[in-house]
């Protein structure tokens, strides 16, 4: 029980980071609750063209310092940098003490999306010394949309294959599901170590259902909670707070912007 309860955890750290849209309940955020603003449908400082969002800047040579705590994995510090823009998409690499993973998106007229486990997620590789060989496929709906109105409803998912080994063993094959709906819960003032921002808060309810065989036993890793996201116009994701239980033991993660730098 142990050994699955870990796993567990570790699995949710892959899913949850890396695509900023992820686990657990309401928050008690303290934040004043500003009067609704309207999110512009253009940015002149992102990228011009079909990888345009407002809540999420497009931009080569952009990077983000976080600081996680609270979580299973304890305290950790990140960077997120676009190390390389094309016309149809981008890449995300992340640096974690000791790692570096890449995450590609692609840009479609309606949003962004990402198509591969990377980002934050690699910190749960790197911290409980796990290794993933999962190949995404059959990715549908977008991260961030477009456009996002009052109260807009948006869903992601995606399947996954492949092979999980953890603590030194062989690998396992692991085939499964990430789903997510998520939904804008209006604006708010958020301060952060880099700043205090005007913000879109995002809510995002998850889903994970993956099969994997340890030691020919065949164990199901199941979660479902919800994530509370900050987006600010022009500078991007900027705070989130996750909540999540596995066999009874809750955590409550949040990750703040540190610093960025956008060109």
């Amino acid at each position: 029980m142990q050994r699955k309860f870990r796993f567990a955890i570790i699995l949710f750290i892959i899913v949850s980071v890396s695509i900023s849209a992820c686990s657990a309940g309401n928050t008690n955020d303290t934040n004043l609750i500003l009067p609704t603003f309207e999110i512009p449908t253009s940015n002149t400082s992102a990228v011009e063209g079909i990888c345009d969002n407002v809540l999420y800047p497009v931009k080569q040579g952009a990077t983000w310092m976080y600081t996680s705590t609270g979580g299973p994995s304890g305290s950790f510090n990140y960077t997120n940098s676009i190390t390389e823009v094309r016309a149809d998409g981008f890449t995300l690499t992340s640096q974690f003490p000791n790692v570096t993973r890449q995450q590609e998106w692609i840009c479609q007229a309606d949003g962004i999306q990402a198509v591969q486990f990377g980002g934050g997620s690699a910190v749960g590789i790197s911290i409980q010394e796990m290794t993933t060989d999962l190949i995404t496929s059959n990715v549908i709906g977008f991260n961030l949309p477009k456009k996002i109105t009052a109260g807009m409803q948006w869903k992601y998912s995606l399947e996954l294959a492949g092979s999980i080994a953890m603590l030194g063993d062989p690998q396992s094959p692991a085939h499964g599901t990430y789903s997510v709906v998520m939904q804008e819960l209006g604006n708010e003032m958020v301060t952060v170590p880099a700043g205090t921002f005007e913000a879109v808060k995002i809510q995002s309810t998850s889903t994970v259902d993956i099969l994997s065989s340890f030691g020919g036993i065949e164990v199901p890793i199941k979660f479902s909670g919800t994530t509370i996201t900050w987006y600010s116009p022009a500078i991007g994701y900027v705070k989130s707070v996750e909540n999540g239980d596995f066999s009874g033991e809750a955590f409550s993660a949040t990750t703040e912007l540190q610093s960025y730098n956008i060109p």
